[in-house]
Parts: structure tokens; C-alpha cells; sequence
């Protein structure tokens, strides 16, 4: 027997660990059966696989026989490795794998859809996505699967549906229409979001308003149409039809008894229209659900002016001016408007109410005093008038500082009192040398 050399000993013991090496690296690997179906569960084949490792790089590629089968060895990894599946006539599907370390040997059943039914269930995924996406609290991002679910697939019903309710808590009502509609082409209106559908539906004009409000009602949600029965009232007033605008406005706060909105409306229309013991009738309604409400309680003091309801008037002001400091400003403003058009009527309730509120008015006290010395009430006209002098010594209205004096220099004539008609009346030329009653003061002066 021949004895091997040294060398060629050593050489021969080198590869035979390198088998041993190579051996217990095959061992190491798990054997992955793979099996590729169609969309029916039928065995699929031959279909190519390619595998990538988790690094990226392309490790092997192979075909499954005909019934849809494939052995593949794979050695254990920290990521997973892509399978990526191609078949004619199928778009691609890749698949990920994990093989973790002294792993088992494991299968993997794979579906491959047609293009139809591929396209299919990519719409009902993202379908699915937009719905996570509402639990999570993104309403941006679940519009935008929704809307991809209804692009590629028109007939899933529940993406018009979903879009229009997203649309529509946006306040885009006129771009929830169409979503709205498409639903309801291959789906009935749901009870429970009538009043959903009557608010797109009302925005839009659309007849069909009347059946979702009909079946919200029905469904027992009607307070919810409310609001765009509220809406379609507010439409109404800008169209310039008042009387359909109070028959909504109605609507609306019966559907709702605490939508006070809709009494204060009703009540400006009737204010705005002269009608004021109607329009006292909303407002009381309004200050029922709401006492504070600025606009109510401002419409309610001028309606008891407007009808001469002096004491009425003073109480309800002591209420708007409670939650309003410019309240009485904007009397005061509304009292000379009137006084210089010489409406005097309603100029003198306002000043009245004025001076119920604060005693030490020199406005409102000029006002009276003149008032009354127009309407030959000489002991009122001289009380306002000295009031207002007192009150307002350094007035920078130097005119009306004149014309206080000169009309209190009219008043002491009248009474025969030179003294003080000569003191008044020289006041008011002093202040007013070429005033409007200069002429006036100054004849009533010679003949004294």
C-alpha cells in the first residue's frame, strides 16, 4: 500500500474540512416550500420567483413546476428576504419572507390575482386604509385613499359614500354632491346619515332634499336637519324672500326648540320690516335660550322705542347695556341722527332713556331742552337746558353752547324776565356772533 506524502496529507485533510464546513452550512439553511395559487385557490404554474436577500441583491431565480410548487434553501438572516412573482397575464406580486435564525423549514402559500381582480382588491385596500386612517384621526389622509379606492373601483358604493361625509364635515357641500349621488346610484340612502345627505342635497337645490328630510325625521334625527334648514333660511334672506325665510327659520327651531338663532332671525326680519310687536315676540324667545344675547336685547330696546314704549324701552336698555358698554353710545348716536333730521318724536325717547341711565347726560339734556322749547314745554325745556350748561360748562360744540343760552334767553322773554333774558341772550352772541340765531338774539335784545 502506497503511503501518502506528508503534502499531499495535509492537502487531502484541508479539503476534507472545507466539506465539513460546506456541510454544516447546508444544514443550516431552511428549506422554504413554496406553493403559488390563483385567485380561485387553484395550483398555479409555472410562475418565476426571484429572490432577493436582505441586502438587496438578487440571489436566485427559478420557476415552480405546473402545479404551482418550489423548494427553495435559504440560510437564516436578519431581515427578510423579497420574492418577487411574475406570470403572464398576472401583474407582478412580491412577497417578503423571514428565515430567522435556527429556523424550521416552512411554506408559503402565494396568490396571484388577474389584472381585474388585482385592480379589485387594490381598491378595496385602500378602501380599508382610508378606514384606518378615520380611526387614527386622519381625515386628509383617508380622503385621499377613498378617493383611489373610487378610482379604481366605481362600484365600491362606500367610497362615494365616505368621501361625500368627509366632504361634507368639511363644509364643502357643493363638492360632496357628486360623491352623494354616485353613492345612491347602487346603494339606499342609510337612516342614519339622511341628514347628511338632506344638507347636500339643500345646498345644492336638489328635489331630493325633501326625501332625506323626510327619513331623517323618521329616523328620529330631525334635530340634526336643523342646521341646514337653518341654512337654506339664511339663503332665502339673501335671495330677498322674507317670507320663506321665516317659514325655514320656523322649520329650523322646530326641528331644534334650542336653536336660538332662528327666533333672533325671524325677529330681525320682522324689525327690519317695521313689525315690532312681532319681532318682540321672537326676541323674548331668544332671551328664553340665550338672556345674554347682545343683537336680541339691542333690537328689543330700539322695538319699545320705535312704539313709543317709554318705561318698557328704559328696562330693556338697562339689560343691553348690562352686556354691552357701547350700548348707550350707540343711543346717543341714533338720538342726533334723528335730532338733526328734526324727527324729534323718536330723537326725544332716546334721550329719555338716555338720562334713565345716567342723570348727568349734557347730550341728551341738550337735545330735551330744545325739544321741548320747540314744542312751547317751557318749564321741562328750561330744566334740560340749564341741566346741560351745568353739566358741560367748556362743551368744545360752542354752537350748541349758544344756542343753549340763546334758547334759554327766549325762554326768560317769554316769562318776562329781562334779567336773565339779557343774560342769555348777550351769552349767545358772544359765542356766536354770526350763529344761526344771532339775528334773532339781537332784535330780541333791542326790544328789551
Amino acid at each position: 500500500m502506497q503511503k501518502l506524502s506528508r503534502s499531499a496529507l495535509s492537502l487531502a485533510m484541508l479539503l476534507l474540512a472545507m466539506l465539513l464546513v460546506a456541510s454544516a452550512a447546508s444544514a443550516q439553511r431552511s428549506q422554504l416550500e413554496l406553493q403559488v395559487v390563483d385567485m380561485n385557490d387553484a395550483e398555479l404554474g409555472p410562475v418565476n420567483v426571484t429572490v432577493f436577500a436582505p441586502t438587496g441583491e438578487m440571489i436566485e431565480q427559478a420557476a415552480t413546476r405546473k402545479n404551482g410548487r418550489l423548494r427553495i434553501r435559504l440560510a437564516p438572516a436578519e431581515g427578510p428576504y423579497r420574492l418577487l412573482l411574475q406570470k403572464e397575464g398576472y401583474p407582478d406580486r412580491e412577497l417578503e419572507v423571514e428565515i430567522p435564525d435556527g429556523g424550521r423549514d416552512r411554506s408559503l402559500r402565494a396568490q396571484l390575482w388577474d389584472e381585474e381582480t388585482a385592480v379589485k382588491q387594490q381598491a378595496v385596500d385602500a378602501f380599508n386604509e382610508g378606514i384606518g386612517k378615520i380611526q387614527a384621526g386622519d381625515g386628509a389622509g383617508a380622503l385621499s385613499s377613498f378617493e383611489k379606492a373610487a378610482e379604481l373601483d366605481p362600484t365600491i358604493a362606500d367610497a362615494h359614500r365616505m368621501i361625500a361625509a368627509i366632504k361634507h364635515n368639511q363644509g364643502k357641500l357643493d363638492e360632496a354632491l357628486e360623491p352623494a349621488s354616485r353613492y345612491l346610484e347602487t346603494a339606499d340612502m342609510p337612516p342614519e346619515m339622511a341628514s347628511m345627505f338632506f344638507d347636500i342635497f339643500a345646498a345644492a337645490g336638489d328635489p331630493r332634499a325633501e326625501e332625506a328630510k323626510q327619513l331623517a325625521i323618521e329616523a328620529g334625527n330631525g334635530a340634526e336637519l336643523a342646521p341646514g334648514v337653518f341654512s337654506q333660511g339664511v339663503q332665502a334672506v339673501r335671495s330677498g324672500d322674507g317670507e320663506r325665510a321665516i317659514e325655514l327659520f320656523r322649520e329650523a327651531a322646530s326641528l331644534n326648540p334650542r336653536l336660538h338663532q332662528a327666533y333672533r332671525n325671524i325677529g330681525t326680519l320682522y324689525f327690519n320690516d317695521g313689525k315690532f310687536e312681532e319681532a318682540l315676540v321672537e326676541l323674548d324667545r331668544v332671551l328664553e335660550l340665550d338672556p345674554r344675547n347682545q343683537e336680541a336685547l339691542r333690537m328689543k330696546y330700539f322695538s319699545f322705542a320705535s312704539l313709543g314704549r317709554l318705561e318698557d324701552s328704559i328696562e330693556a336698555g338697562k339689560a343691553w347695556i348690562a352686556v354691552n358698554s357701547t350700548a348707550g353710545r350707540q343711543v346717543q348716536f341714533q338720538a342726533q341722527q334723528l335730532f338733526d333730521q328734526e324727527a324729534f318724536g323718536n330723537a326725544k325717547l332716546y334721550d329719555q332713556s338716555l338720562i334713565a341711565w345716567d342723570d348727568n347726560h349734557p347730550r341728551a339734556h341738550f337735545r330735551l331742552g330744545v325739544i321741548y322749547r320747540r314744542s312751547a314745554d317751557s318749564g321741562p325745556a328750561r330744566e334740560h337746558l340749564t341741566r346741560y350748561l351745568e353739566s358741560a360748562p367748556d362743551d368744545e360744540d360752542v354752537a350748541d353752547l349758544a344756542r343753549a343760552h340763546y334758547e334759554l334767553g327766549i325762554l326768560a322773554v317769554n316769562a318776562s324776565d329781562t334779567g336773565a333774558a339779557r343774560e342769555h341772550l348777550s351769552k349767545s352772541l358772544e359765542m356766536a356772533p354770526e350763529g344761526e340765531f344771532a339775528d334773532v338774539a339781537r332784535a330780541a335784545l333791542d326790544q328789551l
